[in-house]
């Protein structure tokens, strides 16, 4: 079911076990590093923190991290953002489903240094922090 709340409706299977079974046999773990919103605007005050932006263009349009990239999840199906592959990449969605497999999908394709943005642009407005907006939202 959430899975198909970000857009992901073709799953072919599961991990038996889950994560704990796959440790136990020995498989590699990954971890990814998050980073909660107001370092990320502490880091945005100085060089060399990319944001990407992975929400739909309606969420885009509605409000965004001024300076932000912009690639939906759905776009990872065909390419990769062309974002700097040497620059750390912060990545939000609006709460972190769709934030956490777009990084996943971010190392997949190479990129090394990424960061998940706890709580995504709900937690961003909700500590009050400036973002923009392309146009309004129509009720």
């Amino acid at each position: 079911m959430r899975l198909a709340r970000v857009g992901l409706e073709d799953t072919r299977g599961f991990l038996k076990g889950g994560i704990t079974a796959w440790s136990h046999a020995g498989f590699p773990l990954a971890t990814l590093p998050e980073m909660n919103v107001e370092t990320v605007r502490e880091r945005l005050q100085g060089p060399g923190l990319q944001v990407l932006d992975v929400r739909r263009e309606s969420e885009w349009e509605a409000g965004h991290i001024a300076g932000a990239s912009w690639w939906p999840l759905d776009n990872f199906k065909v390419a990769p953002p062309e974002i700097d592959r040497n620059a750390p990449i912060a990545v939000h969605c609006k709460g972190g489903y769709r934030s956490m497999i777009a990084c996943s999908l971010l190392r997949r394709a190479g990129f090394e240094s990424v960061i998940n943005i706890v709580g995504g642009f709900d937690a961003w407005q909700q500590a009050k922090l400036p973002f923009v907006t392309e146009k309004p939202v129509e009720a």
